[in-house]
Order: structure tokens, then sequence, then C-alpha cells
């Protein structure tokens, strides 16, 4: 195989190669014998189909499967001729199966710039306490007859803490809501037996307020001022009046912490062995804080000490993923302002600031990771796509790696695993101080 490399900047390179038809032929054939162990042709025993049959009738697939493990091959081995060139992406291809019967493929690839990188051994990281207190025990099984709880319809007038079963209407200026906005606007326009639940924070703040002291019957008018960053713009900032009728308080009744109350989660289980399990499950969850800590802090120092230059359309394409993440995570949290915001240079700059930070970080554990003589095997690899293939509900894995291949992914999934095992590298190094 003819693999050629050659720099045109400081970022950027060309990759070009080609497979010679002999070679082409040598993988085709494994793949073809690998379909003939499990083919179910018509007119054969299973997996006694002739070469010619199996070709002729999985041509497509193992089409696609030469050209996925042609690919890999080729990256693979221009990474070994050529250790000292720091690839970070392959992009995309231009390859293709020729007349003569071999392979041709090129593509311009992103390489790190050379840097120095800092001192990374030994650096100083404060976490939280991996302790688990008796308290935090009772809390957690507090919680867990917290979400048994049951609503039981009372006769009394509602109060903050109970659900009250409540129809409504909703209007501004004295107009049906949808009629005020010129279009339906869902549950703002009202809804029958919403179950309200008596808090500040729910469904609308200030709407729970207005009913206490109502009992099942009454009705009330409770006019609510919308927030400045309101989903629906056209009612932001505007007077909403909820036209509610009471149909049902309810109380809501915690059971108490008993093994009955977890006999069907741990069946057979004595309350001390239920807190045990709850400790243990305390102690991983506070032990998996701990190490996103450390990953967090080392992380920053690092790129508190990194300043060289990055590819700028790496850096414009990566930009475009931070944007599109931090709107997603604040519109989450409930801040709709976040979209207007995301127009203004300052919001673009910020994000452009965390993504070339992130950037020089990921470049510098690339670095660490040739330093250390960190690999990945491909057990490792596989166990890693078989974890997003699991995420991503993909029951068959063969389909999903060829899924992956196809989308130039692999290299980075390969590269992701890398950086978590430089950053465990780092943690197991790192001097630490446990909070009290």
């Amino acid at each position: 195989m003819d693999i050629k490399i050659d720099k045109i900047s400081e970022c950027e390179a060309t990759l070009t190669a080609t497979a010679t038809a002999d070679e082409v032929n040598t993988i085709r054939d494994t793949v073809v014998a690998t379909y003939m162990k499990n083919a179910n042709i018509p007119g054969f025993r299973p997996g006694k189909a002739p070469k010619s049959v199996v070709a002729k009738r999985y041509a497509e697939p193992v089409r696609e499967e030469v050209e996925y493990r042609l690919k890999s091959d080729i990256q693979e081995q221009s990474l070994q001729q050529n250790e000292d060139l720091k690839v970070l992406d392959f992009g995309q291809p231009d390859a293709g199966f020729q007349e003569d019967g071999s392979y041709s493929f090129s593509t311009k690839l992103t390489i790190v710039p050379n840097f120095e990188l800092p001192e990374y051994m030994g650096l100083e990281v404060t976490v939280p306490s991996s302790k688990v207190t008796d308290e935090e025990v009772q809390d957690a099984l507090q919680k867990y007859a917290e979400g048994s709880a049951t609503h039981e319809p009372v006769e009394r007038a509602a109060a903050m803490g109970d659900v009250a079963v409540i129809d409504f209407t909703t209007t501004v200026e004295g107009k049906p809501t949808a009629e005020f906005c010129g279009k339906p606007v869902g549950f703002m326009e009202g809804r029958e037996g919403h179950w309200l639940a008596m808090k500040e924070d729910a469904f609308m703040p200030g709407l729970a307020e207005g009913v206490v002291g109502l009992s099942v019957g009454d009705t009330k008018d409770i006019t609510l001022t919308m927030k400045e960053d309101f989903p629906i713009a056209e009612l932001a900032s505007k007077e909403v009046t909820f036209h509610c009728t009471v149909k049902e308080v309810r109380e809501k009744r915690v059971p108490e912490i008993t093994e009955e109350l977890f006999a069907e989660a741990l069946p057979g289980k004595s309350m001390d062995d239920i807190r045990g399990i709850v400790r243990g499950n305390l102690e991983g969850r506070k032990q998996q804080e701990i190490d996103e800590a450390k990953a967090d802090q080392i992380s920053e120092q690092l790129a508190d000490k990194l300043t060289f230059p990055l590819p700028e359309a790496l850096v414009d394409r990566e930009n475009e993923n931070t944007v599109q993440r931090k709107i997603y995570e604040a519109i989450q949290k409930g801040e709709y302002d976040v979209i207007e915001k995301s127009k203004g240079d300052d919001y673009k700059a910020e994000c452009r600031k965390e993504t070339e930070r992130n950037l020089r970080v990921y470049f510098a554990l690339q670095e660490i990771a040739r330093k250390e003589n960190l690999g990945v095997s491909e057990n490792e690899l596989l166990n890693a796509v078989a974890g997003m293939a699991q995420q991503a509900g993909e029951k068959n894995l063969k389909n999903f790696i060829r899924k992956l291949y196809r989308e130039n992914r692999m290299t980075g999934v390969r590269l992701s695993v890398l950086t978590s095992k430089v950053l465990d590298l780092l943690a197991k190094n790192a001097k630490v101080t446990e909070e009290a």
C-alpha cells in the first residue's frame, strides 16, 4: 500500500494513498470467507455455498466491508509511518475503487501544531469529601419514600404541600389567550383536571399561592405577570388571568421507611441491609463526583498554561457545536433569553474562547499520551463502541461499527477513549486535598 503525506501548513497536511488490485483482492477474499461461514443461500447447506455464489449474493455489503477495512488500514498505516505527525482529524476523504481494481484515497488532514507541554504530573486539586454520613443515608431513604408518596382526597381547603386538581381557562386584557395571541398557545389556553402541585415553583409561579385556602367547588380569578423571557413571545411581560375552579384537594401522604416499602425493589432485605446498599450507592456516586472534579480541575489548569495557535477552520467548526450546546443547556434550565443573547458578538466571543481552551487541552492530552506511551487496545475500543451502540439503541454491533466507519467517526472514538485514559493517569498522580 503506497501512502504519502505532505505537510502544507502548521495545521494541515494532505494524505494520498493507493492500494493495488492484489491488496484489494486479498482483503475481499478475507471478507467473503467470513460471509461463507454463515451464508444461508437456497439450494446450499448453511455455510457450504461456493465462494463465487456468496460473493455475488452479498456483493454490496462485501464491497462496503472491504472499503471500511481499506480506509482503516490507510489511516492506521499513515500514523505508523509518520509517528511525529499528530493527526487530529482525517477529514472527508475522496476515495473509491478504480477500473483496474485498485483503490485510491485522498484527504486533507487537520494536524496539531507543535507546542511545549507544561508540567502535568502532580497537579493540585481539591475534591469533595468521600465520606457518606448517616444523615445522607437517611436523606436518601426519605427521598425514596417521598417518591412512593400517594395523594389522597381530603375535605378541607388547599394548603401548600397539597395537590389541587383544578379546571382553568385564561384571558389577557379580557380576551381568551389564544385570541389575544392570534394563534393556539397550548396549555396556556386552559386545562381540565390539571394536577397543580402546591409549591412555589410549580407550573406558573404564584398560581399555587393563589389557590391556597380554596375548597372543592370554589372559583377564583388569579392574575399573574409573565416573565420577560416567557417562551411565548406574545405573552412576555403580560398579565394573564387564570380563571380557576377547584375540583379536588389531595393531601400528600409519605409512607414510613420500613422493609415493606422496599420489598419490591429489594425483596427479603432487612433495614440494615437496605441502609448498607444505599450507603454503597452513595459512595459510588461520590467517587464519580470526585473523579469529575479532578478531571475538570486538571483540564482548567492545563488550559491556563497553553497559548499556542489553533487551526481557524477547526475552531470555527467546533465553535458551532459549543454555541448549540450552551443554548441547549440554557433552555433546559428555563433561560429562554439565551436565544436572543446568542445573536450578540459578546456571546459568540465567549463561546469561542471556551472552544479554544477545550481544543488546546484536547491537543495537550494527546501529546501527553504520546509521551507516556498510552494507547487504546482493540478491546477497549470495542467496549467503547458497544457502549455507544447500547446508548443509541442499536442492537446490531457490526452494523453500528460500519456506520461509524462510514461517517468517519471511528478515529474520534479512539481519541476519546485515549483522552479518558490520560485524564485517569493525571488524576492518579495529582496532589489531592479533600474538602471537610
